[in-house]
């Protein structure tokens, strides 16, 4: 990959702006080339749509920002989309920004998520970009007088990894532990209590499993691959800690003209075969409480979206199948309403009754005074796009914090009046297993 700038161009890279150089690339696993790319190990950030058809790779953080909820953040994109200089029109060049949001900044923050207690946003120095038809390449670097040598520099460090050979390595044993057990039911309990005397229609209680063993985040992102379909997958990666996971739910997709999100909620296991499947699914769909449940975040979800589109569009409620679990989903959307904002909709349905509670207000106050530190778990993860406002997050749900050596997954469910904390327990600990399969074949849990 060369960089070619007329003597206009280089001269221009001066400044206070950023200055955006794309070029077309041949199809390769992203996976594979994160894992090649140990060069920008602690600043890797990945993206990868549900349906496979978009997936994103960002090595090396030209910006970051940490500690910044949705709202924060919008003002701050706004300017950006005036500050950067596309030096390749002919290619489409279009910076974004990769990252996530913690899931309440009011929380405590928990020692063990290390910089991303509070979330990050990266403005990746490299963005690969594929789609079924087209892969890209987009340099971006900061005006100044070595900015041209930059890119140059940049330019032949993705001509290394795209020629480099490798694959992911295989992962080794692992060992777990249930952390609280008994401390969480009694908080169901408690939890319940409290729903019973009206204070709350539901909250979202989670808990938390530690791993230990060797983790790297391309072989566990590359089996999560395989082993998850419909889902998304994320990487946020700061320093010595990285967050990942395969979560199956959206929290808002924006195109130019349309608002795209979804209601899941309620768990069923999946069946060891396709009769056992539809049963447990059908018993899923009729049972009183996962249909209660699922209701509130429809209702919620419906009404915090309604301010920002001309009509919201509530789908057919149907089963959404991956090979753990199953869930009850409604896809919920509408056409955008002129001049409202992602990021300012996303934020007005973050967090969802799905991952917080409803009321949400009382709710999250709730969480905050009686749980540990959840960090960027059930924030909103995924990509912002500096041309133009759109862009797509999704719930960091089926996921965990890791170090080279220590992890920290998390499952998550939903409190109402009939929840009984025994039931409760096996259904997070069904929500560990993707993670648990996905970190590795081999694992113990004492």
């Amino acid at each position: 990959m060369k960089i070619e700038l007329s003597p206009a161009q280089a001269r221009e890279l001066t400044g206070d702006k950023l200055y955006a150089y794309s070029a077309p690339v041949s199809q390769v696993d992203l996976v594979a080339l994160l894992g090649r790319a140990t060069k920008f190990r602690g600043q890797r950030v990945f993206f990868q749509s549900a349906d496979r058809r978009r997936t994103l790779l960002g090595l090396g953080a030209l910006r970051r920002w940490r500690g910044q909820s949705l709202a924060a953040l919008a003002p701050q994109v706004e300017r950006l989309r005036h500050q950067w200089v596309n030096l390749t029109p002919n290619e489409g060049a279009c910076p974004l920004l990769l990252g996530g949001a913690a899931f309440d900044l009011a929380a405590p923050a928990a020692p063990w998520w290390g910089q991303l207690a509070d979330g990050e946003f990266v403005l990746p120095e490299v963005l690969l970009c594929q789609t079924p038809t087209a892969a890209t390449v987009t340099l971006l670097v900061s005006g100044g007088a070595g900015a041209a040598n930059r890119l140059s520099e940049l330019a032949a460090t993705v001509e290394a990894l795209l020629a480099a050979p490798g694959d992911p390595a295989a992962p080794g044993p692992v060992s777990g532990q249930e952390l609280a057990v008994a401390a969480w039911e009694d908080l169901v309990e408690q939890t319940v209590a409290e729903i019973k005397a009206g204070r709350f229609a539901k909250v979202v209680l989670a808990r938390q499993l530690a791993v230990s063993g060797h983790f790297a985040p391309a072989p566990i992102l590359a089996r999560l691959g395989a082993q998850q379909p419909n889902t998304y997958r994320f990487l946020v990666e700061d320093g010595s800690h990285f967050f990942l996971g395969a979560t199956p739910e959206r929290l808002l997709a924006a195109s130019g003209d349309r608002f795209l999100t979804a209601s899941v909620a309620g768990s069923a296991p999946r069946g060891e075969d396709p009769a056992r499947d539809t049963a447990l699914g059908n018993a899923l769909l009729a049972d009183r409480k996962n249909a209660g449940e699922h209701r509130i975040v429809v209702d919620r979800v419906a009404k915090s979206l309604a301010p920002f589109v001309t009509t919201v569009e509530v789908g057919e409620r149907q089963l959404l199948k991956n090979r753990d679990l199953q869930h009850i989903y409604h896809p919920i959307g509408g056409a955008r309403r002129p001049g409202v904002s992602f990021l300012e909709a996303a934020a007005a349905l973050h967090p969802t009754p799905a991952l917080g509670g409803e009321p949400r207000a009382e709710a999250l106050a709730w969480l905050r005074d009686h749980e540990a530190g959840r960090g960027m778990y059930g924030g909103p993860v995924g990509w912002l796009s500096l041309r133009e406002d759109r862009g797509e997050l999704v719930v960091g749900l089926r996921s965990g914090v890791f170090t080279t050596d220590t992890g920290r997954l998390y499952a998550g469910c939903g409190i109402v009046a009939a929840s009984q904390a025994a039931s409760e327990r096996a259904e997070t600990r069904l929500k560990f297993q993707p993670m648990l399969r996905g970190i590795s074949d081999q694992w113990t849990l004492k």
